[in-house]
């Protein structure tokens, strides 16, 4: 009597094991993937992220002086380009290049990017700082190929920036031969912030 009570007990623990084995395979036969397609996303989904140290630089369209940019991210995207005077009348004010930001391979959507910027309207008054002042701006990573070449910021009048990789223009969204257009998904209004903005005036004090 006390044998059978006791199976009679454990019988439901390993009765619903049964059933929970036998509905898992149910879904996975529903679900139509083999065990191989499943291994194989599984391998691609493990797939070591590569980082590659490219170049910062920039281009300056705007009236303004661009004393430095910095950018801090995810996947390693960190470092900052330099100093950028106003754009001339012929194109872009070009920086020298400057090392590093962190360029993950592949490129992932949706890869966003804080970005700080320290600008001055007045850059050739030296008794009226009221021009300086240091911008962020969160920014989106346009796609790139598996070919690159650096990264850059690009300044736009009205404290707008855009930031990319470039990689010959393959996707179409990195060609730094030709000025942004105004309606470019990816150009971010920067705003000014305060208390960075009164530490870097300190420095003209």
């Amino acid at each position: 009597m006390r044998t059978s009570s006791l199976m009679r007990k454990r019988a439901p623990s390993w009765f619903a094991a049964l059933v929970l084995l036998g509905a898992l395979g149910a879904i996975s036969a529903c679900s139509g993937e083999s065990r191989t397609e499943l291994a194989a996303k599984t391998a691609v989904g493990a797939e070591e992220e590569k980082i590659i140290f490219g170049s910062a630089r920039g281009l300056n369209y705007s009236s303004d002086a661009i004393y430095s940019y910095y950018v801090t991210g995810p996947r390693g995207m960190n470092g900052g380009g330099g100093k950028m005077s106003p754009a001339y009348e012929e194109g872009p004010a070009e920086p020298g290049e400057m090392c590093c930001v962190g360029i993950p391979q592949p490129w992932k959507p949706g890869t966003q990017l804080r970005i700080e910027w320290e600008r001055d309207r007045k850059p050739f008054d030296y008794k009226d700082r009221s021009g300086l002042a240091v911008l962020t701006a969160i920014v989106t990573v346009p796609e790139y190929a598996a070919s690159t070449s650096g990264f850059w910021a690009i300044f736009l009048p009205g404290d707008r920036v855009k930031v990319m990789v470039a990689d010959g223009n393959a996707n179409g969204h990195n060609d730094l031969n030709v000025r942004p257009a105004d309606d470019d998904p990816f150009i971010v209004k920067g705003v000014r912030d305060e208390a960075l903005t009164q530490q870097a005036l300190k420095r003209f004090q």
